[in-house]
């Protein structure tokens, strides 16, 4: 029981392949992640149990809460090249808004993957490390292991991390922001290793940016020689689709929490003030306690299933899921979170009468989008 939980975002997707392989059915998935689960995360208690030195010490080495990570990884990566045959092949045809939402429904579970991915890239062991880079690769976005390893980790909660949403910039600004940058960061960082290493920093055999987009470049050309234009054309729109959910993701975690500079000019250590975090159980389980953020960047060696949660961390009011939905409508975004950011930065509280009309805008809003999800499901 201790494992068991963690399969449910592998059995979510087995589901969701029978759906659109077999049903056809191109919008149930997403009504569950984002109708469904909120519900089920608003009635199910919330979880802020962590385990004790002693389960913790014994949990860590666990091999068995290794094998959802890659079951899922294994399942996901196989549905995603069969979507990119059946695409290129024409072997199904869909209308555009099928099209749509089947490009968004699958891009969801490569979000998921792709938070598999960041939990082996903070692996010790080489093979994790290179699944987590290839969840990646996959959505054309191998840079990020260095951009999240060597630069986010380390400028978290400063103007020039590119992971961090600043406040009062909506997810569409950061997209338009935090892409280009997160480039720009991963091309100084290598820059700047070659130049240590006295190599050039235009070598594509040595800088790891260059190498990337090559191998991009050669992989993709493949994909269009075996799969044709129409699965070419599949994969750059699914792999868009991940990468703006998964930044999306990003955005979340850190929206405008800022580190204080000292009387000195020096950023305050990175602490678990410097993350949103959700208690949220069932969406901890579908993204293995990645809403245990501010543990993970106290301790980013730390497996997922030992994650702490901290209640005097910033909570946010609903978990990732919800959250993916209101960053989506800035002016609720901002009304949600803009006064739990400023509160959370000056080490205040908010107070009830403010939690109770974020509660009531968040209700409201889950209220009119389920209600449209729910009209497209019957439609």
């Amino acid at each position: 029981m201790d494992v068991a939980p963690y399969f449910i975002p592998t059995l979510l997707l087995i589901f969701h392949i029978y759906l659109v392989i077999v049903a056809q059915n191109f919008t149930l998935s997403l009504w569950i992640l984002y109708v469904l689960i909120p519900l089920l995360d608003y009635l199910l208690p919330i979880d802020h149990s962590n385990l004790n030195d002693v389960d913790a010490r014994i949990f860590e080495k666990d091999w068995r809460f290794t094998v959802p990570l890659y079951l899922f990884w294994g399942i996901d990566f196989a549905f995603h090249f069969h979507m990119v045959y059946m695409m290129g092949k024409g072997k199904i045809a869909l209308s555009c808004l099928q099209y749509f939402m089947l490009v968004l429904g699958n891009a969801q579970y490569g979000g998921i993957n792709a938070t598999i991915g960041h939990e082996l890239l903070h692996r010790r062991n080489i093979r994790d490390k290179v699944l987590g880079t290839l969840s990646y690769s996959k959505m054309i976005y191998s840079h990020y292991f260095i951009q999240h390893v060597r630069s986010h980790h380390k400028i978290v909660g400063t103007p020039g991390d590119s992971s961090t949403g600043r406040y009062g910039e909506s997810v569409f600004a950061y997209y338009l922001r935090a892409l280009p940058q997160g480039f720009i960061e991963v091309w100084h960082f290598e820059s700047e290793r070659l130049t240590r290493e006295k190599k050039s920093s235009y070598s594509p055999l040595e800088n790891r940016l260059i190498w990337f987009n090559i191998l991009h470049i050669v992989y993709l050309a493949a994909v269009f020689s075996i799969f044709g234009y129409d699965g070419l054309k599949y994969h750059l729109i699914y792999s868009l689709t991940v990468v703006l959910i998964f930044e999306a993701v990003n955005y979340i975690e850190h929206y405008a929490l800022v580190r204080k500079i000292d009387a000195n000019g020096n950023y305050e250590s990175i602490n678990i003030k410097h993350s949103w975090n959700a208690p949220q159980v069932l969406t901890n389980y579908l993204l293995f306690k990645l809403q245990r953020h501010s543990d993970h960047h106290a301790n980013v060696y730390k497996p997922y299933q030992i994650l702490n949660s901290y209640p005097e961390s910033p909570m946010l009011p609903y978990g990732y899921s919800v959250s993916l939905i209101l960053a989506l409508i800035p002016p609720v975004w901002f009304r949600v979170l803009d006064p739990m950011a400023i509160a959370t930065n000056k080490d205040e509280k908010l107070s009830e009468k403010q939690k109770s009309q974020i509660e009531q805008i968040v209700k409201t809003t889950l209220i009119v989008t389920s209600s449209l999800m729910t009209y497209l499901l019957i439609l």
